[in-house]
C-alpha cells in the first residue's frame, strides 16, 4: 500500500540505520496526507536529534509570525512533512541552517509591521535564539529577526486565532488527523511540534513550569520516533503534557483507547493525603455494603504493590500542576482496573489487614446528592457552591442577610459562577482582587496585563457577619478564582490548605491521532502581580484533617469554621 503513494524514490542513508520513505512531492490528492506523511524513521543518532530540535523551533516561530502561514496560504504541517527528510538527512548544523534559510525565505519577503505600544508586560518572548550566530547562521538569523518583527495582529485565518472582542487563544484551526497511521513519524513529530510550540508562545506560564523547555524536546524527538503503535504513542503524548504541571493539561483519547488502558472499573472510594498517607476518606453509598473498607482505612499496598510506587508509576501520565495535587488528581486512577477487584492492604487501629474490594464502572460512581446550602446551628448559614442552581445565590442571601456567619465550602468546584453575584453582598464597594494576563495577538510568547478584576459594588447594606471559606487541594480553577474574589470581603477569612495552583481559563487544542488536550489560557495573579499558578491560593489559618478525626466521621474544617464564627 506504501508503494502505492511513492511518488519520489527512498532515500537510504548509510551513517545509520536510518531509512526515510517520503511520498509528498507529487501527490495530486493532498487529502492523503492526512492519513500519511510517508515518513519512516528507524534510528536517529545525537546530531540527526538536534538538528530536529532546530527545525521545530524555527517551523513554530515561522507558524506564529510569517504573514502567509498566518493567512492560511500555506499548509504549514504539509511542509513538516516535505523539510523533515532534508533536514534529516544533511551531515552538520550549517547545512541544516542552510535548508531551513531556503525553505523559509522561498515563502517570500515579508514587510516589518508596526509594533503597538508596548503594555505592562508579565512574560515575553523567549527568542534570543534567533538572533547573533550562536545558534544559527547569520543568513538565517537575520531573516528570523525581519520575520519577528511583522507584528501581526488580525489572525481569523492562523492556527492561532483570537475570536472578535475576546483576549482568549483559539486554536480550533488545527487540524487533528484523526486517521493517522501510529507507525508515521513525519505525525508523530509534528504532534511534539504543535504541543511544544503552543507552549512556548501560547502557555502564560511558561516561565514558572519548573522545566528546561528546549530541554524536554530534545529528550521527546527520539521518544516519539520510538513509538509504533498507537498506545505507546498516546502514552508518550500524555507523559509530555505533564511536563508544563498544570492540572488542566488533561488528555482525550476520541477512540477510548486509554481508558481501556486505566480500565473501566473503580474502586468506590475516596481518599486524601493525610499525615502522609493514603487515607479512606469516602465510599459511594451506592456500594457502601460490598466491602469491609472504613473511613480511615490507610492503604499500604495494591496488589502486593506499595500505593506510593503505584502513584509514581500512574502520575507519569497525569498532569499536576504541584505534588498534593499529584494525589487530588488520582483520584479515578489509583484505583482503576480491568478487573472486577482490587486487593487492597490497609492498616486499621495499628493492625494490617487485606481486603478484596469489589470494583464498578467509574461512570457515575460518586452521585451529588448534597444540598446547595443549609442553616447550621447558631443562625449560621452554610453554601456549598457544587450543588448551586444558576442564580440562586440570590434567593440564598435572601435568606442569610442576617444570619450570624457565612460559610463558602470551596472545597466543592462551583457549579454556578458566583463570584460578582455573590461579591456584590459581600463588599461594601468595588475593590481590586485580581491581575490578569492575556497573549498579545501581534507578538507571539508575549503575556500582558489586561485590566484588573474587581469585584463588589456600593453598597452600604452589605453583608456585615462573619465569612468563612474554606478550600484544600480541591480548590481548582474557578474555584480558585471565586476564593480570590470573596476573600477581598471585609469579614473574610480563608481557612484550610493550599488550592490546587491552577487558575485560569482551560485553552483545548487538537493533536493528530484523534486526541484533544488543553493547558491553562489566561495568567491569573494577586494584585500585587505575585503567582498563584503551581502555589495556590494559602489560607489565612492553616488546618487540615486527621486520620483520627476522618475516622470519627467529623469535618475539621467546618468544625473550625463555625467556632471561628462563634467565638
Amino acid at each position: 500500500m506504501r508503494k502505492n503513494l511513492w511518488v519520489g524514490r527512498s532515500l537510504l542513508i548509510g551513517l545509520v540505520a536510518l531509512t526515510i520513505l517520503v511520498s509528498l512531492g507529487m501527490m495530486k490528492n493532498r487529502g492523503l496526507l492526512d492519513k500519511e506523511s510517508g515518513i519512516s524513521i528507524e534510528h536517529l543518532n545525537e546530531d540527526q536529534v538536534e538538528n530536529l530540535h532546530k527545525l521545530c523551533k524555527v517551523w513554530g516561530f515561522v507558524k506564529y509570525h510569517h504573514p502567509k502561514v498566518i493567512a492560511a496560504s500555506v499548509n504549514w504541517d504539509y511542509e513538516l512533512f516535505r523539510i523533515i527528510p532534508k533536514v534529516i538527512e544533511v551531515k552538520d548544523s550549517g547545512e541544516v541552517d542552510k535548508v531551513l534559510y531556503n525553505w523559509v525565505n522561498n515563502l517570500g519577503k515579508v514587510k516589518e509591521g508596526i509594533r503597538p505600544d508596548k503594555k505592562d508586560v508579565m512574560v515575553t518572548p523567549d527568542i534570543d535564539w534567533i538572533k547573533g550566530d550562536k545558534f544559527l547562521s547569520k543568513e538565517l538569523s537575520d531573516l528570523l529577526v525581519k520575520i519577528s518583527k511583522t507584528y501581526i495582529s488580525k489572525r481569523n485565518k492562523a492556527y492561532t486565532r483570537f475570536e472578535k472582542d475576546s483576549n482568549f487563544v483559539d486554536f480550533k484551526n488545527e487540524k487533528p488527523y484523526p486517521n493517522m497511521q501510529f507507525d508515521d513519524d513525519g505525525y508523530k513529530l509534528l504532534s511534539l511540534f504543535r504541543y511544544w510550540n503552543i507552549i512556548e508562545y501560547y502557555y502564560p506560564y511558561r516561565t514558572v513550569m519548573g522545566e528546561d523547555w528546549d530541554g524536554v524536546l530534545t529528550a521527546f524527538i527520539p521518544r516519539f520516533v520510538q513509538c509504533r503503535d498507537s498506545i505507546s504513542y498516546k502514552l508518550t503524548v500524555a507523559e509530555l503534557t505533564t511536563k508544563i504541571h498544570d492540572s488542566h493539561g488533561w488528555v482525550r483519547d476520541y477512540s477510548r483507547e486509554l481508558e481501556k488502558y486505566w480500565g473501566y472499573n473503580v474502586a468506590p472510594i475516596k481518599f486524601q493525603l493525610v499525615e502522609n498517607k493514603i487515607v479512606v476518606t469516602d465510599k459511594a453509598e451506592k456500594y457502601a455494603m460490598d466491602s469491609n473498607i472504613q473511613k480511615g482505612d490507610i492503604i499500604l499496598k495494591i496488589h502486593d504493590k506499595d500505593v506510593f510506587e503505584v502513584i509514581k508509576e500512574r502520575s507519569k501520565y497525569i498532569s499536576a500542576s504541584n505534588d498534593k495535587g499529584i494525589i487530588r488528581n488520582m483520584l479515578y486512577y489509583l484505583f482503576r482496573t480491568s478487573d472486577n477487584s482490587l486487593i487492597l492492604t490497609l492498616e486499621r487501629d495499628g493492625k494490617t489487614l487485606k481486603e478484596n474490594i469489589n470494583c464498578y464502572n467509574l461512570t457515575n460512581m460518586f452521585e451529588a446528592n448534597e444540598k446547595s446550602h443549609r442553616l447550621l446551628e447558631g443562625n449560621i448559614g452554610y453554601i456549598n457552591p457544587g450543588a448551586l442552581e444558576k442564580g440562586e445565590i440570590d434567593n440564598i442571601m435572601s435568606k442569610y442577610r442576617d444570619t450570624k456567619g457565612l460559610i463558602v465550602d470551596l472545597r466543592h468546584y462551583p457549579s454556578d459562577f458566583i463570584v460578582y453575584s455573590l461579591g456584590n453582598y459581600l463588599m461594601a464597594q468595588k475593590v481590586v482582587f485580581s491581575k490578569v494576563t492575556v497573549a498579545n495577538p501581534s507578538v507571539p510568547g508575549e503575556f500582558v496585563f489586561d485590566e484588573d478584576l474587581k469585584v463588589g459594588s456600593n453598597n452600604p447594606n452589605y453583608y456585615k457577619g462573619k465569612v468563612i471559606i474554606i478550600i484544600n487541594e480541591s480548590t481548582q480553577s474557578q474555584a480558585e478564582f471565586t476564593t480570590m474574589a470573596l476573600r477581598k470581603a471585609p469579614n473574610a477569612q480563608v481557612i484550610g490548605s493550599n488550592s490546587s495552583g491552577t487558575d485560569g481559563n482551560i485553552a483545548v487544542f487538537r493533536l493528530p491521532g484523534g486526541i484533544e488536550t488543553a493547558i491553562t489560557g489566561v495568567g491569573i495573579y494577586y494584585p500585587d502581580k505575585s503567582e498563584t499558578q503551581r502555589v495556590g491560593l494559602s489560607p489565612d489559618i492553616y488546618i487540615e484533617p486527621t486520620i483520627q478525626g476522618i475516622k470519627e466521621g467529623r469535618d475539621e474544617l467546618l468544625e473550625k469554621a463555625l467556632e471561628l464564627i462563634i467565638n
